[in-house]
């Protein structure tokens, strides 16, 4: 198969992060032009079609082709492929043309080729928009009709293979609704799948029923009643052994979602070693005869490993056909191998994402994500390739938004996010980072830069938040390691933190939504803050919780955070419809907030009840409890929460088990709860021996009411004072246990005086730095005066040459002025060079016929030539005869006249 062209536009080199300090400036220019451009080119365009639709005259499709040729010019580059957005009007109106020209009978073919080569481009590198075309615009069955035109009128196999590719990455998408011209597409791609000899755009043609089946039930059922099904699956085997990568990875697909025993077969035990082994070939290697090889063997590798509970929607699970991944030989080296394509792909392409997605996939699964993220740390450079994929992750963590547009594969959130799992596998073992070839600065850099944007408004908003959150998950990830904890307090000041925290408080609509009565509670909420929002509050609180033992205004904000009565709606919305991770953070801010005596638990419970969760869920705060029986979750029961001097229950019944379960644990278990104080645990104590008391009162009352007793009440009586005996002896043994307690509070006590004579020697070490510090500032000083009389000569410099820019900005506006000029005078000249190019067209066809003509000629004086020769020859002969003829008969002419008379 010849190879296709377009596959070159998808290798890019990696760009080279901006200076921090020209960064924005640079954006905001590009940015301006790119959008000043991109509405002139698409006002044209759509001006231009527009006329088309009207009056399709030749006039009008010139201008047509010509607004097609700027366009196709200006989207070849993938950076403004993905910066395009249908927020454009005039490329939205362009788009909407689209279908309304293709199924037009006087389109030409020249024009539906400049389509074609166009939606292509913008298609293949911009998800938002090749969504809005499959899904609101229905633009498969335009296309399609021009498939079939193409076939009616044999325009050739490029022709062909310029539509099955846009139909291919249009057919990709999960929203693409099947009309009337389904059943008749998919008849059409069966035939060629099967057909005999294999035509060279068979692998389009099973890519795109592979992305239909995958995206339908419906297209599923089509393909399995189609006349030509079972001939169409004997081919599917068949194809499996096939040296195209796209042809088998599509086949493996087909055959998961079509035929059940061959699946089953496939798929089982014994031979799903060799399905993940090809898979993951594909995966590595890819396919540079067919596009989107990648994305498909991703999707289906991440079917094969990673599925969703049948219990608990949402929630991913080891698939059973990868419950045995890790004991593959080639596992670790294959995610090698994947990582090592960070390296050379794109980040801006969709390749690129989908190599992230299946990492995060992996790394979702606790029993994958040591080993996985392991075998990435990992990679060591080699000769080709002196970047770790470790080093690609963390540029591609750095670049900013606005490389990837409003795609929603940014795949800088998606690295920001994996290189936290990295990292975190790095630093946890030893609370200390390893040399991993990321200077530490850069790590910082990457926490400033994605904890600066906090805005509740935007394009990418969804983005915005996801990066804080991911920002401060990082730098918590990185509070572990000393010497980046250092740098932490002076970026994520306490400042910042709290204007993080005001912020979501603020501006989070979750806090207006619960203080809401249910019925009330009609809005929609913005996904990006119930998901996002929600965790940068958890994931500040880890944050703090770390640096409040280094750093005293930090554990200020860490206090006040969790005094804040407004943390108490995300906690409930987290706990009632967050994921099993958010679940999990819930859980373990709210063992922080409970550390507030005052924390109000009644309003967080009652605002957990009134949301309409799932699964039943109670907020508990020993977080080391284990999971509960099938018997025990049919019961209701209520944990004890241990507030300072006094502890609280729902109710009598439920508060004497959970305090006699509490004490048990301390008595005969040998150690306190996690969450509880010695103070708390004495006054769990104490709470015991005063219902204790209450109950032997109670008891005491009951005997002094029965004047008369009956035989049945002196039995009643005598339990009664067994009982009381026994409690006695309860309340014995605890005020012994008590009195320990003391004890041991009292010698508690002594290590705090002891602690704090240590503290007083810490504070004149600090004021002997103090001092070192003044010095210090001083020398500071000196250096920040000779590095303003460099920054005054700088700008003398800059000024200087800000002059002679402006002279060159003049000259360049007069030369600009003098080429329109010029261009508006050979306007004519140009007219007449393209007749002259038509009439050159015209002349090189009847070249070509005197060239035919002209052959024929010479063909038939070869003949002649040869007819010529061939008398020639006979002429000779019969010369050479009458020679003989002639000495023969001047013989016998002699010998009659010497005869005798």
């Amino acid at each position: 198969m010849e190879r296709s062209s377009f596959r070159t536009s998808q290798r890019f080199q990696r760009d080279p992060p901006l200076p921090n300090v020209t960064e924005v400036n640079y954006i905001f220019k590009t940015k301006k032009s790119f959008l000043f451009q991109t509405d002139a080119i698409f006002t044209l365009a759509t001006t231009s079609a527009a006329r088309y639709v009207s009056n399709s005259s030749s006039d009008n499709t010139t201008r047509l082709d010509e607004a097609l040729n700027g366009m196709i010019r200006h989207v070849a580059d993938v950076d403004r492929a993905i910066r395009l957005s249908l927020r454009n009007v005039q490329l939205k109106e362009f788009l909407e043309y689209t279908p309304v020209i293709l199924n037009a009978s006087t389109t030409n073919i020249v024009t539906r080729s400049k389509f074609y080569r166009l939606l292509f481009s913008i298609a293949h590198h911009n998800i938002p928009i090749r969504r809005f075309m499959a899904g609101e615009l229905r633009l498969l069955g335009a296309v399609f009709s021009c498939l079939k035109a193409s076939l009616k009128e044999e325009l050739g196999p490029q022709n062909m293979i310029d539509i099955l590719r846009l139909l291919q990455v249009l057919s990709y998408e999960k929203n693409v609704p099947l009309e009337h011209w389904a059943n008749e597409l998919i008849s059409f791609l069966m035939q060629e799948v099967i057909r005999d000899p294999e035509p060279e755009w068979m692998p389009y043609c099973i890519a795109i029923l592979c992305n239909l089946a995958s995206a339908s039930k419906s297209a599923c059922k089509r393909i399995k009643i189609s006349t030509s099904y079972k001939k169409f699956s004997r081919q599917l085997m068949k194809l499996l052994q096939h040296n195209a990568r796209i042809i088998v990875v599509s086949s493996l697909v087909l055959i998961g979602y079509l035929d059940e025993k061959v699946r089953d077969m496939v798929y089982c035990t014994e031979n799903v070693h060799d399905t993940f082994m090809c898979t993951f070939n594909v995966l590595t290697i890819g396919d540079d005869e067919c596009m989107m090889t990648r994305q498909i063997a991703a999707d289906l590798l991440r079917r094969l490993v990673v599925s969703e509970s049948t219990v608990s929607p949402g929630v991913p699970t080891l698939a059973s056909t990868g419950k045995n991944v890790l004991n593959y030989g080639f596992f670790i080296g294959s995610i090698q191998q994947t990582a090592r394509l960070l390296v050379t792909l794109d980040p801006r392409t969709e390749e690129s994402s989908k190599i992230y997605d299946i990492l995060l996939a992996f790394c979702s699964l606790q029993q994958l994500r040591g080993p996985v993220c392991q075998a990435i740390i990992r990679c060591q450079p080699t000769e080709t390739q002196l970047t770790t994929p470790l080093m690609a992750i963390a540029d591609t963590a750095s670049l900013p938004s606005s490389k990837f547009g409003e795609s929603n594969e940014n795949a800088s959130l998606k690295a920001l996010k994996l290189l936290s799992y990295l990292l975190k596998e790095c630093i946890e073992p030893q609370e200390q980072m390893p040399d991993i070839g990321i200077p530490r600065s850069q790590l910082i850099d990457l926490i400033s830069s994605s904890l600066e944007g906090k805005s509740d408004h935007g394009e990418n908003l969804a983005d915005q938040i996801q990066k804080i959150q991911l920002g401060l998950r990082l730098a918590e990830v990185l509070s572990h390691d000393e010497q980046c904890r250092n740098s932490l307090l002076i970026v994520c000041t306490a400042q910042l933190c709290q204007q993080v925290a005001i912020w979501q408080f603020s501006k989070n609509p979750i806090v207006g939504y619960l203080t809401k009565q249910p019925k009330e509670r009609t809005e929609t909420l913005d996904p990006c803050w119930t998901s996002y929002g929600i965790g940068i509050i958890l994931e500040l609180c880890r944050l703090l919780a770390v640096l409040k033992d280094h750093s005293k205004v930090h554990k200020d904000q860490y206090w006040q955070l969790l005094k804040d009565e407004r943390i108490i709606p995300f906690l409930a919305y987290g706990n009632s419809y967050g994921d099993p991770e958010t679940v999990q953070q819930v859980f373990l801010t709210y063992s922080h907030c409970a550390q507030v005596p005052s924390f109000p638990n009644h309003i967080l419970s009652e605002m957990v009840a009134s949301c309409h969760s799932t699964t039943s869920t109670t907020l508990i705060t020993t977080l080391s409890s284990q999971k509960e029986t099938l018997d025990d979750k049919k019961r209701q029961e209520s944990e004890d929460r241990v507030g300072s001097g006094e502890v609280f229950f729902v109710d009598e019944r439920s508060s004497q088990k959970a305090l006699d379960e509490l004490l048990r644990k301390v008595t005969l278990e040998g150690m306190p709860l996690k969450d509880a104080t010695t103070k708390e645990v004495a006054a769990a104590y104490e709470r015991k021996i005063q219902m204790l008391q209450v109950r032997e009162k109670e008891l005491e009352a009951q005997i002094k009411v029965a004047a008369r007793p009956t035989s049945s009440q002196l039995a009643q009586e005598i339990e009664n004072n067994a009982k009381l005996r026994d409690l006695a002896q309860q309340c014995d043994s605890l005020r012994t246990q008590n009195t320990l307690l003391t004890e041991q509070i009292s010698r508690s006590n002594l290590e705090v005086v002891q602690l704090k004579s240590e503290m007083t020697e810490i504070k004149q070490k600090g004021e002997t730095i103090e001092q070192s510090l003044g010095m210090c500032i001083t020398e500071k000083g000196n250096l920040r005066a000779q590095l303003n009389e460099v920054i005054s000569n700088a700008e003398r410099t800059a000024q200087a040459s800000q002059l002679e820019i402006s002279k060159l900005n003049a000259s360049l506006a007069q030369n600009v002025a003098r080429i329109e000029l010029f261009l508006n005078e050979n306007k004519e000249l140009k007219r007449e060079f393209e007749e002259k190019v038509v009439e050159c067209e015209v002349l090189k066809e009847h070249l070509k016929l005197y060239e035919i003509r002209l052959a024929d000629r010479e063909r038939e004086l070869k003949a002649t030539q040869l007819e010529g020769e061939r008398l020639k020859t006979d002429l000779e002969v019969a010369r050479r005869n009458l020679q003989k003829l002639e000495s023969m008969r001047e013989a016998m002419l002699s010998l009659a006249s010497g005869a005798p008379n």
